[in-house]
């Protein structure tokens, strides 16, 4: 889709998602929007906003150069403006009261320029406060918390209009967190892998941890970006986390790891992969009610 719009309530009888490239709100109506290049990424860490340009004398920057803009960052003291921290909840709760909000706080002035920093960015980064990943010593607990904090982290971490958040915990583990209307996860799923594999067999590290290369001096500290969020922002905000907590709490999230076989064995079967899971799910079925039900494809 190059272009369109979603209706809330318009799909298979429930509310339709927004979608980033990005997700303008707008009372009852969510629209995708394309950017034509993107050359910069926002980042969120404690409570604040970081515009970090990906381009420097005409070149993108090398992963060493990147490496020095989030330590920067990461070494930045100031705290977070009033209303930053959880600003991000509006994109978590009710699209109306975000549409709203969008268009009496964020239509203008230096608000306005922040959001359209964070809506244009290539992709949404947020460096969380928290450790994630699985853990021998807890292989099942460590799972269900690692995938929660993806889904959802605290409500107001993660841009949910936005095509993807990546994130980055406090022990160096990753993952994404996509906005589903724009594209189905496999799309996604590929992205990541090519980019592991990239990162695992071409690129590296050093023998202290950092990334190959130099850094670079000359190259502008990320910018913070500013906001003038009044009380009555900060209470829509309030209730927009109310709202989306109340959910993500409400999710019972169980993952672990599977090892009995892999990818192989069902490329030796001749079966795409949705129709092996899908099997495996309406056999799993019948076997516990010994009846069929028709499964969401999606469920893989």
């Amino acid at each position: 889709m190059v272009l369109g719009c979603f209706w809330p309530g318009g799909g298979r009888g429930g509310p339709r998602g927004a979608s980033e490239r990005d997700a303008a709100s707008r009372p009852l109506l969510d629209t995708i929007q394309h950017v034509k290049d993107s050359r910069h990424i926002v980042v969120y860490h404690r409570g604040r906003y970081f515009k970090v340009w990906l381009y420097h004398d005409g070149r993108l920057l090398k992963p060493r150069e990147i490496e020095q803009q989030m330590q920067r960052i990461l070494d930045d003291p100031s705290e977070p403006q009033a209303g930053e921290e959880k600003l991000a909840a509006l994109t978590a709760g009710d699209r109306v009261p975000w549409a709203k909000a969008r268009q009496t706080y964020f239509s203008r002035g230096k608000n306005k320029q922040s959001l359209d920093a964070v809506e244009k960015a290539a992709f949404f980064v947020t460096m969380d406060d928290t450790e994630q990943g699985y853990s021998k010593k807890d292989p099942l607990t460590s799972m269900d918390s690692y995938a929660k904090s993806l889904l959802h982290g605290k409500c107001y971490d993660r841009w949910f209009d936005k095509t993807f958040t990546f994130i980055v915990f406090k022990n160096g583990k990753m993952g994404l967190n996509a906005e589903h209307s724009w594209a189905d996860a496999p799309i996604v799923g590929h992205l990541w892998e090519y980019v592991m594999a990239t990162d695992c067999f071409q690129l590296g590290y050093t023998e202290d941890g950092h990334c190959k290369g130099d850094t670079n001096p000359n190259i502008p500290y990320p910018t913070r970006l500013q906001w003038e969020i009044p009380e009555e922002c900060q209470d829509v905000i309030e209730e927009s986390l109310s709202l989306a907590s109340t959910l993500a709490n409400d999710v019972d999230f169980h993952s672990f790891p599977f090892d009995a076989f892999g990818k192989e064995l069902i490329k030796k079967s001749r079966t795409s992969p949705d129709a092996f899971v899908q099997l495996a799910l309406q056999l799993a079925h019948y076997k516990k009610t010994r009846g069929q039900r028709p499964l969401f494809p999606l469920l893989v």
